[in-house]
């Protein structure tokens, strides 16, 4: 477990998938859109400009968004403002200066830009930094000047379920772990049964969901015990978690 102030523990919150409102996701606007509608978190993700701007940006190029097979890490920040709306971290730090933000790191070349960001804001008590690669994650942690709140990378996630399946376990494995970021199951590990969710939980680690657009189905999460709901529909998320306490 991790004792970091970023975390809610006294209630199930919803984060923002990409903010993921309209106009677009990872903008500033969807972000303001999320944080109106009662989002806890902003989930977002983190690629490198060729002149070393972290960006919000899910992608490697800008084929979904535009057609075109454009590279993030091939230009500019100014570059691609020329084919898209695209924000930098540090924009958005500064935007909601009272937002907790959800980061991962997309690429090796987005660490040292995406702990400028946070340091240059100063908002350690405030961002949870992590990524699916763990020798990443924890090169960004170690770059940073104070501790953040952090999740665990996707090879710990499969060690922790296979911990859980044989019975052994976990404290040792999720010391530093804020939380799980997970999806229901992934490649046959099912990881929304009671007793993994007990599991986890007993040694102080959260467990959040994603994505979740359907209310049953958050409902049910809610019920096994989730901690965290990351939605694209943070409005129903809200209302949902509402009628669930």
């Amino acid at each position: 477990m991790q004792n970091h102030p970023y975390f809610i523990r006294d209630r199930v919150v919803v984060l923002a998938h990409r903010g993921f409102t309209p106009p677009t996701e990872n903008t500033l606007a969807a972000f303001q859109n999320a944080l109106d509608a009662g989002a806890d978190y902003i989930e977002t993700d983190t690629r490198s400009t060729l002149d070393g701007h972290a960006v919000l940006f899910h992608d490697k190029d800008l084929s979904r968004q535009t057609g075109s097979k454009i590279k993030v890490s091939q230009h500019t920040l100014a570059e691609l403002r020329q084919h898209i709306s695209i924000n930098t971290l540090h924009e958005a730090l500064r935007a909601f200066p009272n937002a907790k933000f959800n980061i991962d790191i997309k690429e090796n070349s987005a660490i040292q830009p995406t702990v400028k960001a946070i340091e240059d804001n100063n908002c350690h008590d405030r961002v949870l930094v992590s990524s699916f690669s763990n020798k990443r994650r924890l090169k960004a942690l170690a770059e940073l000047s104070q501790e953040v709140a952090t999740s665990a990378s996707g090879l710990i996630v499969i060690k922790v379920w296979v911990r859980t399946k044989l019975g052994l376990e976990l404290s040792k494995l999720l010391t530093g772990i804020g939380a799980l970021q997970i999806p229901i199951s992934t490649y046959g590990m099912k990881f929304d049964s009671e007793r993994f969710i007990k599991a986890v939980s007993d040694t102080g680690t959260l467990i959040h969901y994603w994505t979740i657009n359907d209310a049953s189905q958050m409902r049910r999460l809610v019920e096994l015990g989730a901690h965290g709901i990351v939605t694209d529909n943070t409005a129903l998320a809200v209302v949902t978690l509402l009628e669930s306490k």
